[in-house]
C-alpha cells in the first residue's frame, strides 16, 4: 500500500514565516506538493501552521504564502483601538484589571485584521468539505453543550462524515488562530467560542497521526514531514531571592526582559507542548533514522521572538537562519530523506 504522506505545521505567530520559507526551499528542490498541491494526503497545522495548512489544503503556492507573510504581518498584528468596555469602571480598578488591559493592547477585532487577510488571501471562503485535500487544524473550545459545560481541546477537519467537514475555511483558520492575549476568542457557529489549538497541540503532529488512524490508515503506511517555527532561545533566569515573585510578574508580563519572551507563560506552554509532541511522534513513527517514517524540521533561532514581532528585524532574522540553514549537514539529511521516504 502506499504511503500516506502528513505534513504537520507549528503554531508560533509571526515564526510562521520562518516555517513558510524552509516549505518553499523544500518544494523548489523537490516538488513536495506536486499538482495543485495534492501530493499530500493530510495537510494538519495549528494557529499560525494551521493557516498555512489550510491555504494549502486549498490550493494556494507556497510562494504566495512567504509572500504573505512577508507583507502581512502589520495587518495581522494591527492593534486594536481603545476598548473602554474591556475596563472597570473605576481608573484605580482598571490598574488592576490587567487581562482588560492586555486585550485592550493586543486583541485584534479591527480592520486590518487576521480576518481581512484571509478573506482577502482566499476569497469566497469555501467549506473544508469542497477542498481538494484533506486538512486538520486543531483549537480549543472554550465550553461544549455538555452539562455542566467544560472546555476541551478540538480537531476541525475535513475528511468524511467529520462534524468539521461542513465548516467554512475562515471560521476554522479564525478558530484556530486565536491565541490567549493576542486575539480574542472566535465564535465558531458550530462548536461556540474557540480559541488557539496551541493551548493543546502547538505542534500537532501526533493528533495528526491519531486523526488518519481513527479515519482508517495504518500507522505502518503513515510518513510525516513536521515542520516547525524554531527553537527559541527563550529560558527564564530564577534566583532564590526572587523565586517568590514569580506571579504575574514574570510568567504574564507584556514586555521581554533577558531571555524570557513577553507572556512568557504562554510560550513556555506551546514550547513544551511541540518538544513532547515531537518525541511522541518519534516514537510512534521511528524518527528520522534510516527506516524511519517521521522527520522534524526546526532550526535554531539565535533569539527569542515574540508571536507578534513582524519588524523588519525580525523578518530578516527569520530569512538568515533559513540561508544558514540551508547550508549546514542537517538540512541535507532533511532532504535526502524527503526524497527517499516522503512520496507515495
Amino acid at each position: 500500500m502506499a504511503n500516506y504522506l502528513i505534513l504537520t505545521c507549528d503554531g508560533g505567530g509571526i515564526r510562521g514565516y520562518l516555517s513558510s520559507l524552509l516549505l518553499k526551499q523544500l518544494n523548489d528542490d523537490l516538488g513536495i506538493f506536486g499538482s495543485n498541491n495534492q501530493n499530500i494526503d493530510l495537510y494538519a497545522g495549528t494557529s499560525t501552521g494551521g493557516l498555512i495548512a489550510l491555504a494549502l489544503a486549498q490550493g494556494k503556492s507556497i510562494d504566495s504564502i512567504v509572500d504573505l507573510y512577508a507583507t502581512a504581518g502589520k495587518d495581522i498584528f494591527y492593534p486594536a483601538g481603545f476598548q473602554p468596555g474591556c475596563l472597570l469602571p473605576s481608573a484605580a480598578a482598571a490598574l488592576t484589571d490587567v487581562k482588560g488591559l492586555w486585550q485592550v493592547l493586543y486583541d485584534d477585532i479591527g480592520d486590518p485584521s487576521v480576518q481581512s487577510v484571509i478573506e482577502n488571501f482566499i476569497p469566497g471562503n469555501p467549506l473544508l468539505s469542497s477542498l481538494a485535500s484533506n486538512v486538520m487544524v486543531t483549537t480549543f473550545q472554550l465550553s461544549d453543550s455538555a452539562t455542566p459545560a467544560s472546555w476541551n481541546p478540538l480537531v476541525i477537519d475535513n475528511y468524511a462524515g467529520s462534524p468539521g467537514s461542513s465548516t467554512y475555511l475562515y471560521d476554522a483558520a479564525l478558530s484556530t488562530s486565536a491565541a490567549p492575549v493576542y486575539f480574542p476568542p472566535y465564535n465558531h457557529p458550530q462548536f461556540g467560542w474557540c480559541s488557539d489549538g496551541g493551548l493543546f497541540a502547538n505542534n500537532p503532529a501526533p493528533v495528526a497521526v491519531g486523526r488518519a488512524i481513527e479515519a482508517g490508515q495504518q500507522l505502518s503506511n503513515i510518513v510525516l514531514l513536521s515542520i516547525g517555527t524554531g527553537i527559541t532561545a527563550a529560558s527564564m533566569q530564577v534566583s532564590e531571592d526572587s523565586r517568590l515573585c514569580y506571579g504575574l510578574k514574570y510568567w504574564a508580563w507584556i514586555e521581554t526582559y533577558g531571555p524570557t519572551p513577553p507572556f512568557a507563560i504562554l510560550n513556555a506552554l506551546m514550547d513544551g507542548a511541540s518538544i513532547s509532541n515531537d518525541y511522541l511522534t518519534s516514537q510512534l513513527l521511528g524518527g528520522g533514522q534510516s527506516g524511519g517514517r517521521y522527520m522534524r524540521v526546526n532550526p535554531t533561532l539565535p533569539e527569542s521572538v515574540a508571536l507578534d514581532d513582524y519588524s523588519p528585524a525580525a523578518l530578516k532574522m527569520f530569512r538568515h537562519v533559513a540561508e544558514k540553514y540551508f547550508e549546514s549537514s542537517e538540512w541535507t539529511n532533511i532532504e535526502a530523506w524527503v526524497k527517499s521516504t516522503f512520496h507515495k
